[in-house]
């Protein structure tokens, strides 16, 4: 079993005392260490399949040699699994459950569904998303692009900056082949971020059918986030962590805090063009790693699409009721207890809870708020743990809470997310049986 130590402070939320303890940051050094075979951002012209196989054997290459010294770095996960879950991917329609549902638009024919993950992760992230999205839409072509700096090791985070996922998100958008002609993006916490300010540049282009924004980062919970562009050159680390978890970075590098800060800077400041692009939004009250309410103004404000939808997760705080809102906001209670789900983390809404990784009976265990050698212990191996995000860690039991990666709403969410793709593609589709 992995079990998980994170970064405690999470995505660019950043405490106070960490940011201004500035000094010498801790050396890169093992595992943290830049790979010096960092992923880039693809040639432009460059087919996805050879995109696909040259960054697959990239990865190989550099985890292997990382972790070569290391028995089971990864725990029952093995190199190719690990390979497998960072790795983009380009997967075809499926051809026998097309012929099954018959072709069409209904089906996905013609439809190119592009996955773009958040920061510190991989396209695994999005994988139940895709997955389930690919049985409603047998028909429809799902690539997913890796970003730079990613899938390697944390200390390729350094050097990386926030166009250079610009470009990968871009190259990922022109390189469906030239018979798909309805392109649907679907970015969590950073990767939404990404297509939102990809599509924004590209309004007049007639591909674009819609977006799916998980968790979308479009701006930090912490106020002290504006720093980590200063604070980068002084101190490497927001936090560094195990790197055991076969599908994500433990470690968190300030440069990629501060990209990610200066990549939200149109949302912030409500820069970014109002669009016509259709939008379904998940996301949680209760998120300690982004703003919840900055996703609730740009959807509000900037999205002018009649085909829109919100999933708001309420949880402990944040009531949306009492931040100015508009239509089309579905409020989803948090808590679950046959799950043991008492709010939405950051890191839940885009996985099953049947998913073998992160689900609830999954392989790898958020217990990383903890220091505490007990309650670390308690929180991996205890019965009597709960799932939910990180502002619940006074109030949880010591050594109870596990953080939430998985989504206890997962197959409903899915079920409106499918109805929203089939509107904008100008189809009807009627809401699976409960």
């Amino acid at each position: 079993m992995v079990k998980r130590q994170t970064i405690r402070t999470g995505i660019t939320s950043l405490a106070l005392g960490a940011v201004m303890a500035i000094g010498i940051g801790t050396q890169a050094f093992g595992q943290y260490a830049p790979s010096g075979n960092a992923v880039t951002s693809p040639a432009n012209g460059l087919a996805f399949d050879d995109y696909v196989t040259a960054t697959r054997k990239q990865l190989r290459d550099v985890i292997s040699a990382r972790f070569e010294a290391v028995a089971d770095p990864f725990g029952s996960f093995d190199i190719d699994q690990v390979v497998d879950m960072r790795s983009p991917y380009s997967l075809g329609a499926d051809e026998a459950a097309c012929l099954t549902t018959g072709r069409g638009l209904a089906h996905g024919e013609k439809v190119g569904f592009l996955a773009v993950h958040g920061l510190t992760d991989s396209p695994y992230w999005l994988s139940d998303v895709r997955d389930q999205l690919r049985r409603d839409f047998p028909c429809a072509t799902f690539n997913g692009v890796l970003l730079p700096g990613h899938g390697t090791a944390p200390g390729d985070l350094i050097d990386v900056s926030y166009q250079d996922w610009l470009d990968t998100v871009n190259y990922g958008m022109t390189a469906f082949d030239k018979d798909i002609e309805h392109i649907i993006a679907i970015g969590y916490s950073t990767g939404a971020t990404l297509i939102g300010r990809d599509i924004a540049a590209r309004s007049n282009d007639p591909r674009i059918s819609a977006m799916i924004m998980l968790s979308p980062g479009l701006a930090a919970k912490s106020d002290m986030a504006w720093l980590t562009p200063y604070v980068r050159y002084v101190k490497k680390w927001v936090g560094q962590g195990s790197e055991n978890d076969p599908g994500k970075y433990g470690s968190m590098a300030m440069n990629a805090a501060a990209e990610f800060h200066l990549l939200t800077a149109p949302y912030r400041d409500a820069s970014i063009p109002a669009s016509n692009v259709p939008v379904f939004v998940a996301i949680s009250s209760d998120d300690q790693t982004v703003n919840p309410l900055a996703t609730v103004d740009y959807f509000c404000n900037k999205v002018q699409s009649p085909i829109r939808q919100m999933i708001w997760y309420q949880g402990e705080i944040n009531t949306v009721d009492e931040h100015p809102q508009c239509d089309d906001i579905d409020i989803v209670k948090s808590a679950n207890d046959d799950m043991r789900t008492i709010n939405h983390a950051h890191t839940a809404i885009t996985m099953s809870p049947e998913n073998p990784v992160y689900g609830l009976d999954g392989a790898v265990l958020d217990c990383g708020h903890y220091d505490d050698p007990d309650e670390l212990a308690s929180c991996q191996s205890g019965t009597d743990t709960v799932y939910g995000e990180r502002n619940l860690l006074k109030s949880a039991t010591p050594g109870t809470l596990r953080r939430g990666t998985f989504n206890p709403d997962f197959n409903a969410m899915m079920d409106k997310m499918a109805i929203f793709v089939a509107a904008s593609l100008g189809v009807n589709k009627q809401p699976a049986a409960q």
